[in-house]
């Protein structure tokens, strides 16, 4: 009787296994590098959160209202007004439940959607609600093979645009305030992760840019480009397959930080953890 060898599992495998999914995001990634620990306990354990901060629903209802504005012009071909993208901010707030929700010490319900109006219509007044070009991915979910040894990369896109000679690919962002250069070197991985998944399906040059809304009083809305160059592209690379090698080694360990501990769901679990 001839006796074959157990096949080796892939990465994808090894991720379905692990995590109960296919493939990596940079969300996956960008957590595994704030906290190791934080990973562990949402991707692998999957234990529920403690709470929800204020900042991501918010942050999710904006982008909500800015998605339908979006699907709107693509299929319509008209925009939205203000109220209109206020009721999606709404709805979206309504799907949450507010006993989870952790608040500022200075939020209220009423103040954030004041703030809401504020930034939907400074994002109404600005260019980028009249893309230059059509149209052709809003939300747009990828999932590819793109790192050797790793599971595949997968990504949604805010928005995407094309004209004549260039693809132009936008993540929106909410902020407290505009971003520093370092706080945009420190979240380029995720639109140079993009860049390797839509050049792909494309031979046009690809344009990466934020578009950071700020939470301020007068909101302002600045782009932020990422340069795709190949020094950048290859130390992303390098990065995602050392997070992916560690993460197969078990290597979880706390991060404590002053900015992300506070909105941490995980606060009570991770101050239990003994290794």
């Amino acid at each position: 009787m001839i006796a074959f060898a157990d096949p080796v599992p892939n990465a994808t495998d090894i991720a379905q296994r692990l995590t109960g999914r296919s493939y990596l995001s940079w969300s996956a990634v960008s957590t595994y590098l704030k906290c190791a620990l934080r990973y562990q306990y949402r991707y692998l354990d999957q234990f529920p959160e403690e709470f929800v901060s204020s900042n991501l629903i918010f942050g999710s209802a904006i982008h909500a209202s800015l998605e339908v504005y979006f699907q709107e012009q693509l299929a319509a071909r008209r925009s939205l007004d203000l109220d209109a993208l206020l009721a999606v901010y709404h709805e979206s707030w309504s799907r949450a439940d507010l006993q989870d929700v952790r608040f500022g010490k200075t939020e209220t319900m009423t103040g954030l959607g004041q703030l809401a109006e504020r930034m939907l219509q400074a994002f109404l007044d600005n260019d980028l609600s009249r893309p230059a070009g059509s149209i052709i991915g809003i939300e747009e979910e990828m999932q590819s093979p793109v790192i050797a040894d790793c599971p595949d990369l997968f990504a949604r896109l805010d928005l995407m645009v094309e004209d004549e000679t260039t693809m132009t690919i936008t993540d929106f962002k909410t902020a407290r305030s505009r971003w520093s250069p370092a706080e945009t070197d420190a979240s380029e991985g995720q639109l140079l992760i993009y860049h390797e998944l839509v050049r792909q399906f494309t031979d046009k040059p690809i344009r990466l840019q934020f578009a950071v809304i700020t939470k301020t009083k007068q909101p302002d809305i600045e782009l932020r480009t990422i340069d795709p160059d190949p020094q950048r592209i290859a130390r992303i690379r390098r990065l995602i397959q050392n997070v992916w090698t560690s993460i197969q080694a078990g290597v979880f360990y706390p991060v404590p930080s002053a900015m992300n501990c506070p909105t941490c769901g995980y606060r009570d679990r991770c101050s239990r953890w003994i290794g």
